[in-house]
């Protein structure tokens, strides 16, 4: 099957790129990578009239690192992203999240600000975004503004961006310096979206525990607890009391599991780090 037929525009500045998202409104959708973007037109899933591509605009394309934080353009691409954080050692977390995004050819079109907007709960990014308490970046053609990660995504792939406002940065704080931290996802193939993902950061005696693909958003819970055991207990309850979806991927009963193993291995490798 082939697209509807579609104009594209290409801005060189992100003043530009909101005029026209701000002239165009529905008819128009922003694309980057394309990664979900194409196929959706190919199937004619989504038909807009206009394609305003951001590739261009320097804005959305650069990464800035800050004493708390990683400031990333909306058009970075995920490898490019994983190939600084290698380098420069500079989110250890998300470092160790990065390879788990799909296949490195993906990663290599794949934007940092479209796996974001896409808002799948089960993408990697999300997740991180979600755990280390971060937050978008929007504009339109008055303004900008910030929105954190549990107020941007609210639901399956729908998020507070309005329709007249362009995704421009994504911001992940750091982890303190003394913090612990690890991740682990389960999916029936390398580079599927993951059935369950489980990331969790320790701060002291401070535990947070992030899911993905357990219900429409990544769910995070955050507990003081004085040892590892009291880890184990609070997430084997956490495994038997929250929601938890089902669908034709997998029965809510399979991803409680994966809930309250995935979380035990994360913490017996953080109980094994500290002797």
């Amino acid at each position: 099957m082939k697209s509807a037929p579609f104009a594209v525009y290409q801005p060189k500045s992100l003043r530009d790129a909101v005029k026209l998202s701000a002239t165009h409104g529905e008819d128009a959708k922003i694309i980057a990578g394309g990664q979900t973007l194409v196929p959706m037109l190919a199937m004619r899933i989504a038909t807009p009239t206009i394609l305003i591509d951001i590739n261009d605009v320097k804005e959305l394309s650069i990464i800035v690192e800050k004493d708390d934080c990683i400031e990333v353009g909306a058009a970075v691409s995920q490898a490019k992203l994983e190939d600084y954080l290698a380098h420069k050692n500079a989110h250890p977390l998300l470092a160790t999240m990065m390879p788990w995004i799909a296949h490195r050819p993906i990663r290599n079109r794949g934007t940092v600000g479209g796996s974001i907007a896409h808002a799948d709960p089960s993408a990697e990014l999300v997740l991180a975004l979600s755990i280390l308490q971060g937050w978008v970046v929007l504009a339109n053609a008055q303004k900008q503004r910030k929105v954190f990660a549990q107020e941007f995504f609210i639901g399956a792939l729908q998020t507070d961006r309005q329709m007249d406002e362009i995704l421009v940065q994504i911001v992940f704080p750091k982890l303190d310096k003394n913090a612990q931290y690890g991740f682990v996802e389960y999916g029936y193939r390398h580079g599927d979206f993951a059935v369950v993902s489980v990331a969790l950061i320790k701060n002291d005696q401070e535990w947070t525990f992030a899911y993905g693909g357990i219900n429409d958003t990544p769910q995070v819970f955050k507990e003081n607890l004085a040892t590892h055991q009291d880890a184990l207990a609070f997430v084997a309850h956490l495994a038997n009391t929250v929601n938890v979806r089902e669908d034709p991927t997998a029965s809510s009963d399979l991803r409680r599991h994966l809930m309250q193993s995935q979380s035990e291995l994360l913490i017996k490798q953080i109980e094994l780090a500290k002797e």
